[in-house]
């Protein structure tokens, strides 16, 4: 079995994270003119909202918040452990910190911040390598074939299982990096509500570096 086999089922789990970056291209800045003269409280609080779903992993509540309400891949999941692992991995590593308080301008309310987040190609750069080394070690350790090949001669499903969750846990322990970014979110006032239009910084930051 070659050793690209190995590996399908789990590009095709973590296409959830991936496929995050595609939220950029429903996004767009809307630069309708409102004339501001102080910051109103509920687009503090509306952005506010948005911030701390992310930072908990609340895709949901994060899209809920945002102008278009971008799926955010809230109605995609993992479909096996490996894949669980990385993402549950980058929803626990996103945080954020508001620089300086809000502002008003003639286009809308804005307020700077910083987000970090899990990079995802620093997860998956090395995954090839460091599986193929454990399943290695595995055929050479192993005093029964029959405990790592099927009827078809392939690895066994739970072997694959296996060797992937080892190597994911190898690649985020050793290898995964985050990121911060810089970020301006701007908040709009659309059909009575508050609504936050985030920068392509911060799109960029929970697609998990691969938009």
């Amino acid at each position: 079995m070659k050793i690209a086999r190995i590996f399908s089922a789990f590009f095709a789990a973590v296409g959830a994270i991936v496929m995050l970056g595609s939220i950029v291209l429903c996004l767009v800045c809307l630069n309708a003119p409102v004339k501001l003269l102080q910051v109103p409280a509920q687009a503090e609080k509306c952005c506010e909202e948005m911030m701390d779903a992310l930072a908990t992993g609340d895709f949901a509540g994060a899209s809920a918040r945002m102008y278009g309400q971008p799926d955010l891949g809230v109605h995609v999941s993992p479909a096996d452990e490996a894949g669980k692992l990385v993402w549950e991995a980058f929803a626990d590593s996103i945080s954020y910190e508001i620089i300086g308080e809000c502002y008003a301008l003639d286009s809308g309310i804005y307020v700077d911040a910083s987000v970090t987040a899990l990079e995802i190609p620093s997860v998956t750069e090395n995954l090839t390598k460091r599986a193929h080394a454990l399943l290695t070690a595995r055929v050479e350790g192993a005093e029964d074939m029959n405990t790592l090949y099927d009827e078809e001669n392939n690895f066994r499903e739970e072997l694959v299982q296996q060797v992937l969750r080892e190597a994911l846990e190898q690649c985020l322990r050793e290898d995964a990096r985050t990121v911060t970014r810089n970020v301006t979110l701007k908040m709009i006032q659309r059909d009575g509500a508050w609504w936050v239009v985030p920068d392509q910084a911060l799109l960029q930051t929970i697609s998990g570096g691969v938009a």
